[in-house]
């Protein structure tokens, strides 16, 4: 398993880590740029080492493993699904 896959799969069990990529995914979106450069440097916050390059090669990563989980939903909804969380 790669980092990213490992990364992944913890964001989808910490609710702090889908806050943070949140905020990523928000200003990337605002600036035009930066997504990939900074999921990889939140991976690496938290021990997890990747390149923007393969954020990029893995962004059709929603929904890997069949049903999608709430915080994917959210990213697909562009983060508007209120309640969900714990």
């Amino acid at each position: 398993m790669t980092d990213f896959n490992s990364f992944r799969n913890a964001v989808l069990e910490n609710h702090d880590l889908q806050d943070e990529v949140m905020s990523i995914i928000n200003t990337a979106t605002i600036n035009g740029s930066g997504l990939g450069d900074g999921i990889a440097t939140l991976g690496m916050k938290h021990n997890y080492f990747f390149t923007s390059e393969e954020v990029y090669e893995h962004a059709d990563f929603l929904g890997q493993d069949g049903d999608l989980t709430d915080f994917e939903l959210e990213l697909i909804s562009g983060g508007q699904l209120q309640g969900g969380r714990c």
